[in-house]
């Protein structure tokens, strides 16, 4: 945290010296004086010394008036600004001191977005500001002022890098409330830089919730979590692919992953089989039967002997080899008819598909209009809503179609839509699997082929020659050994990788229940800020019917900000439910708040001119007695002194005569003392404009 010491001034016309200097002390601070007496030039000042004129300004505007920068009254005369310069004095918790000198207006080519920094007794040093680096780089100001008021600007460290959360610029707009526009919402001027949810974060960072950081890391979260499942599910269906081929398949492994596939259950998983006789059979049995077969082939074609088969026995294999081949066929053939029918499906489903985008598509439309009142169509050339043609018929007429039931059947073509773009493609899938499988069918056709040719031969041919057909046997059963046998190694190291992809996913879910373990202690911490944000709205005035219907909402939408219970919809936000002086005193609350509960915080906050909308001088001596209590932060508040009057306009048209802030009587109804409750800066201009511009000897 910093306090600020001083702010000072210094504007030059030739060589006659001009300007300001106001201190400051620890607790509540008042600069006061007339209407246009320079309480807002004093305040800019400070903003422009951090680097924060974005929070008092408007486009490129660098929020100083024009004083500073071209011209000012004195004693009747205009005074041109030659040069001018603003200097800042602050101290932090550790008792440094620190002067920051900023240019205005320069002569000499001097860059307004070079400031001159000196710490304690040091020298003075050259920050940048308003260029790449200016948070991270060792000359950097905002680098600076971070490590000088203790400010760490919260970043998220990942594997890609560190990605910054925050900006100082946007942390400090919770010190900081201009006049002109900072009342018009919470953190009205922050920038927003391309940050999400930036207002959200300020509270979140402010009061110090782990959900700041921890968010991003639950998207990331989130992130590996899906490219994990990506990667299972790529390798479920390359893996089948591959058994499909073969004629294997492995059951309960499903293309989606789910929390029961413990690496225990994935280690179970097995590859299965259906053979010609419809039976099921694992991988294991298979090989073991194939190498069972392949040996005695071996043992028999490695003995000469007559152990050649007789024609019985071929005649048998004959024709099971023919009833093999008849029972594929068979298979083929219904797997096609399945694939004809799969296809007629997914087309139906295609054109119902394209039917329900469309009906989606002016509903949309619907929905871009409250009511179609009724209306003879051949008075519009084209369709209000999807931009039709309508000349074909113009007697048609339209007649109250309600906005409502628009939206209800939106939503119900919408989950249609998905439902129909889920069955096309799973039935694409199928179809895949249903030509890998008539691949394979294929493959073992023309191999029972050549086998039946085989022992055709064999029947006919002299008994003293070789066994064709055994040598072939052994031939093709030592190619199907070794298939299966690296379909085997493949499949275990297959498991090893999903059981790793397993491991990771429950990793990131342990990870992810921790992460929403902290919401509870975030939910207690913005419970307390709840609790003072209440008890500051009662003590300045807030409206009593509204005032038990509030509270600090903990949902996504308007998060950490106040909110209305309001029956029959969902609560909303407390600005569109006050009235333009309540909301004003909910800003009060909330500001204040953010300051005494705050756990990282500039240890500022500056409200300029807070009686805005004609507020209760009962409730601004509230305010004032309140940020009095601060002691061990600095509370800086510029307001008008005089009393005015003007004219209010009441919700029936009517208009009445309100009498505005009379700050010195005001002041002393509080019981505050000067000088130990406060410290009061008066800007004593003598009847001139830009007051607080005085010639300095």
């Amino acid at each position: 945290m910093i306090n600020i010491q001083s702010i000072e001034a210094i504007v030059l016309e030739q060589k006659i010296r001009y300007g300001f200097k106001y201190d400051f002390s620890a607790g509540l601070n008042i600069i006061s004086g007339d209407n246009s007496s320079g309480k807002s030039t004093i305040l800019s000042c400070i903003y422009y010394c951090l680097g924060m004129e974005q929070l008092a300004a408007t486009g490129n505007s660098d929020g100083l008036k024009e004083c500073l920068k071209s011209s000012f009254k004195y004693e009747n005369n205009t005074i041109s600004v030659d040069e001018s310069h603003a200097e800042l004095h602050l101290y932090n918790e550790k008792k440094d001191f620190a002067i920051v000198k900023r240019s205005i207006k320069s002569n000499y080519g001097e860059d307004a977005n070079i400031l001159f920094v000196q710490v304690n007794d040091g020298d003075f040093e050259e920050k940048f500001i308003h260029a790449k680096g200016d948070s991270d780089h060792e000359s950097g100001f905002y680098r600076w002022l971070s490590d000088f008021s203790g400010i760490n600007i919260p970043v998220f460290e990942s594997e890609s890098g560190v990605q910054k959360i925050l900006y100082l610029q946007q942390i400090f707009a919770s010190s900081f409330v201009e006049q002109t526009k900072g009342w018009s919402d919470f953190f009205a001027q922050v920038p927003i830089f391309g940050t999400k949810k930036a207002k959200q974060k300020i509270v979140e960072f402010t009061l110090g919730l782990s959900g700041l950081v921890e968010e991003f890391e639950l998207d990331k979260l989130k992130e590996e979590e899906k490219e994990i499942k990506t990667y299972w599910s790529n390798s479920v269906d390359n893996f089948q692919s591959l058994l499909a081929y073969n004629n294997f398949s492995t059951p309960n492994l499903p293309r989606i992953f789910t929390t029961d596939l413990t690496p225990k259950k994935i280690s179970k998983l097995t590859i299965n089989t259906r053979a010609l006789n419809d039976k099921y059979e694992s991988l294991e049995q298979v090989i073991l039967y194939t190498k069972t077969v392949f040996d005695e082939l071996q043992k028999k074609n490695s003995v000469n002997t007559d152990l050649k088969e007789s024609n019985s026995l071929l005649l048998q294999r004959q024709i099971q080899l023919r009833t093999d081949l008849k029972f594929l066929n068979e298979e083929i053939n219904t797997l096609q008819k399945e694939k004809i029918n799969e296809q007629t499906k997914i087309s139906k489903y295609e054109s119902t598909l394209e039917q329900l985008k469309r009906e989606i598509e002016v509903l949309e439309g619907l929905q871009k209009i409250n009511h179609l009142e009724t209306f003879h169509v051949g008075s519009v050339k084209n369709c209000p809503v999807c931009n039709s043609s309508l000349s074909a018929n113009p007697d048609i007429e339209l007649q109250n179609v309600e906005r409502v039931n628009a939206i209800k059947s939106l939503s119900f073509y919408k989950a249609e839509r998905s439902l129909y773009e889920s069955y096309i493609k799973s039935a694409k899938n199928l179809l895949e699997r249903f030509d890998r499988t008539l691949l394979y069918y294929n493959e073992r056709i023309s191999d029972l082929r050549i086998n039946l040719e085989t022992i055709d031969k064999e029947i006919v041919d002299d008994s003293r020659i070789p066994s064709r057909v055994a040598i072939n046997d052994e031939i093709n059963y030592r190619f199907e050994l070794n298939k299966l046998e690296k379909v085997k190694v493949q499949f275990d190291q297959f498991k090893v990788y999903l059981t790793e992809f397993a491991e990771n996913l429950s990793a990131i879910k342990e990870r992810r229940e921790i992460l929403k373990s902290h919401q509870a202690q975030d939910n207690e911490l913005a419970y307390a800020f709840q609790k003072t944000f209440l008890k500051y709205l009662e003590s300045f005035g807030y409206s009593k019917e509204i005032l038990g219907r509030i509270f600090i909402s903990t949902e996504e939408n308007n998060k950490l900000f106040p909110v209305v219970n309001t029956p029959g919809i969902i609560p909303q936000p407390i600005r569109l439910m006050s009235s333009a002086s309540d909301f004003i005193r909910a800003q009060w609350a909330f500001y204040l708040s953010l300051l005494v509960k705050a756990k990282f915080h500039l240890g500022i906050l500056v409200l300029d001119e807070p009686g805005q909308h004609a507020m209760a001088t009962e409730d601004l001596k509230m305010l004032l007695k309140e940020a009095a209590k601060i002691k061990n932060r600095q509370v800086i508040i510029a307001i008008s002194k005089e009393d005015k009057i003007k004219k209010e306009e009441l919700l029936d048209g009517s208009t009445i005569e309100a009498k505005e802030i009379d700050l010195l009587t005001m002041i002393k109804d509080t019981g505050l003392t000067d000088g130990k409750d406060y410290k009061l800066n008066m800007i004593d201009g003598n009847g001139r404009k830009d007051k607080c511009i005085q010639r300095l000897i």
